[in-house]
């Protein structure tokens, strides 16, 4: 399940050559030429990407990339073993990884990248090799840098956007969304397409809660990440919650429709309702390529923003290249990450529908022009807020993320009230944290 949501979070990163999820892409590298750095011999480069890939994807995406610009690196894919975990392959003395790619989402996950310890700052390597920070959305380096070092650089961004039915609004005379409105508003909206009509019965607005929280505007963290525990009871949870949440989920005929609901919150949240059977009217969720939603009348705009935070949206959600503590080729990997955070390839990146990591406006101004939805508003959509600032992520934000998520349907039929769920969410998963770091 978690796989499934992660490959839809990371589609539009694959249609730029940059995975964060668990499937395969196709795109074509930037065109030019580059030869290898003069002082870099033939290298073998092991690589390990934290999503369910073949090598063909691996090589569609990366593989190629590499050796047609650094044709004296050979690169060997180490594919994920359903049977052996990575901490199992490492510990093995057998398993060789010079470069992991992962999402800021997962990198800090029980069995992924800080878990096993394969992390390392790169500061140094930074340095060494005249990788120009400045260069880069400061937000996608603070995004790793709060898990305790500079343990990789950013490739590829993403965010929460939101995406809407139009043919809803229209069958019910209602304005669409527009850019830059806030959660009020579109709590207002929520209310008036949450009906019932012709035997159908509408939902104004949904939202995948484990990523919402995950990525949420206020940049609470889920879990102190020093003292392993967690704190739900407080003003700024209560407004995440009320204001995003229960103000846009509980307008008049939303209870007839939540005890269906509740079973959604444990799939690809709302794909099914919004593409197939279009009675979602809107849903923020993380950008993509929106593959599925083909053939129906859609669009998306800017995340809705609090009011005393006008143009502050989501967290950030950038994908990395670490390079790991066992490689043993560290200033070769170094050149691979480069690579991947050139304006040649951020712009080609941009082009095909990527959010690149990088300041550069010029590189921003060509995202999407090379895909078929260069006609939709993804391009104001995904740029038109700053993202928030990055909370650390933590092995144990699920249990946060669930605690809640499970009491969604109870919060919004009144049937618990707020204090309640932030309470027993807090109670459940400090309980697990306690067990799991016995």
């Amino acid at each position: 399940m978690k796989k499934q949501i992660h490959l839809l979070a990371g589609a539009l990163l694959l249609s730029g050559a940059v995975l964060s999820g668990c499937s395969g892409a196709k795109s074509e590298p930037a065109a030019g030429g580059s030869s290898a750095p003069a002082a870099m011999k033939p290298v073998e480069l092991y690589f390990y990407h934290n999503g369910n890939i073949t090598e063909e994807q691996f090589n569609t995406m990366y593989g190629d990339y590499i050796k047609q610009k650094l044709p004296n690196v050979t690169t060997k894919f180490v594919p994920k073993d359903k049977n052996v975990s990575l901490a199992e392959m490492i510990s093995s003395g057998t398993t060789k990884i010079d470069i992991f790619i992962d999402s800021i989402g997962q990198i800090g996950l029980k069995g992924s990248l800080l878990d096993i310890g394969l992390n390392q700052d790169m500061t140094e390597l930074v340095k060494k090799h005249n990788v120009d920070l400045n260069r880069f959305e400061p937000t996608t380096l603070e995004a790793v840098k709060v898990m305790g070092g500079l343990y990789g650089l950013p490739i590829g961004n993403s965010a929460l956007v939101l995406m809407y039915n139009k043919d809803i609004f229209d069958k019910f005379g209602v304005a669409y969304p527009k850019d830059g409105m806030t959660w009020d508003e579109l709590a207002d909206l929520s209310r008036k397409l949450t009906r019932s009509d012709g035997g159908v019965n509408y939902i104004g607005y949904t939202t995948s809660v484990n990523h919402f929280l995950r990525l949420n505007p206020l940049s609470l963290a889920n879990v102190d990440p020093k003292e392993k525990t967690v704190t739900l009871e407080t003003d700024a949870w209560k407004k995440l919650l009320q204001d995003t949440l229960m103000k846009p989920m509980q307008a008049e005929g939303y209870s007839q429709v939540l005890n269906d609901l509740k079973k959604q919150w444990y799939k690809i949240p709302y794909i099914d309702e919004f593409s197939k059977t279009r009675n979602v009217a809107m849903f923020s969720f993380m950008y993509a390529d929106y593959a599925w939603a083909k053939e129906m009348n859609w669009d998306v705009v800017a995340l809705p923003t609090f009011a005393d935070k006008p143009k502050v949206g989501s967290q950030a959600y950038p994908s990395y290249m670490f390079i790991t503590s066992i490689s043993e080729h560290k200033d070769e990997a170094m050149e691979v990450v480069k690579l991947f955070t050139s304006d040649e390839y951020q712009t080609q990146f941009s082009k095909t529908g990527g959010i690149t990591v990088l300041k550069n406006e010029a590189i921003k101004q060509v995202f999407g022009q090379d895909t078929p939805l260069k006609d939709k508003n993804i391009k104001n959509a995904v740029f038109y807020n700053s993202s928030a600032p990055a909370a650390p992520k933590t092995r144990y934000d699920v249990f946060v993320e669930d605690g809640i998520r499970n009491q969604v349907t109870s919060l919004l039929l009144g049937e618990k009230d707020l204090n309640t769920v932030l309470r027993t969410a807090q109670e459940e998963a400090n309980k697990k944290i306690q067990s799991d770091t016995k």
